[in-house]
């Protein structure tokens, strides 16, 4: 299969079953909602040939950067440089962020990318209580989300927040705030966390866990780590945060304990 062969489009809502046929060929879950949210508020990617579609990636763009993801290729057309073509035509002079596996480590690191951090990827029921320290916000908060969001993250993204208190659920502490939103109706995917220590993150992530059946939260603080682990959750294997045309992400990262998606940054 040649580069000539495969045609490079943009990805558009119809094509919504074909990218979940894709990345369950790959043994990724179909998550409709999840590419449905992603090609809405982002720009997606696909290669075709005669057979269909054969690779994918979305980048989300911020003012301050550019978050890539889903970056997937079929079986049959592996090791073509397909993943290399799909990442290089998302790519622009600004700052660009993205999450890695050990599998897409060395080509992200030839196309100028270097990491930043990592995250821990843990599924299950959450057993632990409820810490009982939040509560629900409403669409009154949404200018408080937006602005501790940008004071953490460094990232401008009111849509965020608004699809989270539509489509899901915000808590909020007197010291920090975590979303959460069931992305199917088996899994509950609880992020962003922004709270002010490891110990105001675990409450957060105990507030919104409970009582909610199986949850998946990305963390990599030690503590948290430790914490969602004796609480019954389960990891399923890190991701290397990388970025590329800065040192580092912008923010006060230390209060960022989880993303909602790795794809939004």
């Amino acid at each position: 299969m040649t580069e000539e062969s495969v045609e490079l489009r943009r990805l558009e809502l119809n094509d919504l079953p074909a990218c979940s046929d894709l990345a369950e060929s790959r043994s990724w879950s179909r998550d409709e909602t999840k590419w449905e949210f992603l090609l809405t508020h982002g720009e997606g990617w696909g290669l075709f040939d005669e057979h269909g579609l054969v690779g994918t990636t979305i980048v989300t763009r911020y003012p301050e950067l550019a978050s890539i993801s889903m970056v997937l290729v079929a079986e049959r057309a592996a090791r073509q440089g397909h993943a290399r073509r799909l990442v290089s035509h998302v790519l622009d002079t600004g700052v660009s962020t993205l999450f890695a596996t050990a599998m897409g480590l060395p080509l992200y690191e030839q196309l100028g990318f270097h990491a930043v951090g990592f995250t821990d990827i843990h599924t299950g029921q959450f057993t632990g209580p409820a810490a009982d320290i939040s509560h629900i916000a409403t669409h009154a908060d949404l200018d408080d989300l937006v602005a501790l969001d940008i004071k953490v993250t460094g990232l401008t993204r009111p849509f965020l927040w608004e699809s989270l208190l539509t489509r899901g659920s915000v808590r909020v502490s007197d010291h920090g705030i975590a979303g959460s939103w069931r992305v199917r109706d088996d899994l509950l995917l609880i992020g962003p966390v922004i709270a002010d220590s490891p110990t105001d993150a675990c409450a957060l992530i105990a507030d919104s866990a409970v009582a909610n059946g199986r949850v998946r939260v990305d963390v990599h603080d030690p503590d948290v780590i430790a914490y969602v682990r004796d609480h019954g959750m389960e990891s399923w294997g890190e991701a290397a945060w990388m970025v590329r045309g800065a040192e580092t992400l912008p923010g006060d990262r230390t209060r960022y304990h989880a993303p909602l998606l790795q794809a939004l940054g």
